[in-house]
């Protein structure tokens, strides 16, 4: 799915959207938001997204349970926070970002707020628990199961039982493999969300690799 824009009115957005993260950041303690070239792989511990998207996560699981409205205005403007702030991170066009994330079904949203809500967590080999350690395959078990689906802790084994997709059809939160290495994607170019190697966090990145990456839909 995509949204044609007036240059003169994405302008505008983008204008927008950047006042908005920086409310969102000065609102959570003031933490500035990191914004590398678009191809680094920040390693930030105590990561200021992680609180946005597990509230981000509250509002859209509690909304889904009692259909509030105002429940829903406020996961909405939240997911759509955090969408322009992991923009300006990774060197993305905020609007393609948030229009990637409202796209999603509601189990791929959950799924990646539930991952993004270990950012900073460290990588601890075969280990899946949430804010204290995650391998790869840990961090998409984990964020797959907060959305109710559950998935081998095996990164070979998720892509092998997922449906295989394009990176056309790939939705936001869909597996991301590569031989030896399992991620999800953030639903626009090739950012993705991870736990890379000893020595790292949890983090969002661009993906690098180009050679035998597939994608997964673990819904299906």
């Amino acid at each position: 799915m995509q949204t044609i824009i007036a240059s003169s009115h994405r302008s505008g957005l983008r204008k927008k959207f950047a006042v908005v993260a920086l409310a969102l950041t000065t609102c959570l303690g003031g933490v500035a938001v990191a914004v590398p070239a678009a191809d680094a792989a920040p390693v930030i511990r105590n990561d200021v997204m992680a609180v946005l998207a597990a509230s981000a996560l509250t509002d859209m699981q509690t909304y889904l349970v009692t259909g509030d409205r105002e429940t829903r205005q406020r996961f909405v403007a939240s997911r759509n926070g955090l969408a322009v702030a992991m923009s300006m991170r990774l060197g993305i066009d905020p609007v393609r970002m948030q229009v990637a994330w409202a796209s999603a079904d509601d189990t791929h949203q959950k799924a990646l707020l539930a991952a993004l809500s270990q950012l900073g967590v460290r990588y601890r080999r075969n280990m899946s628990r949430a804010g204290e350690g995650f391998d790869c395959s840990g961090l998409t078990s984990y964020a797959w199961a907060v959305a109710g689906v559950s998935i081998a802790h095996q990164s070979r084994t998720q892509i092998r039982a997922a449906v295989a997709i394009t990176a056309a059809t790939a939705q936001a939160g869909d597996l991301v493999y590569y031989p030896g290495h399992v991620m999800m994607y953030l639903g626009v170019d090739s950012a993705i969300v991870h736990a890379p190697n000893s020595g790292r966090t949890v983090e969002v990145g661009q993906l690098t690799k180009r050679k035998n990456v597939r994608f997964g839909d673990p819904t299906h």
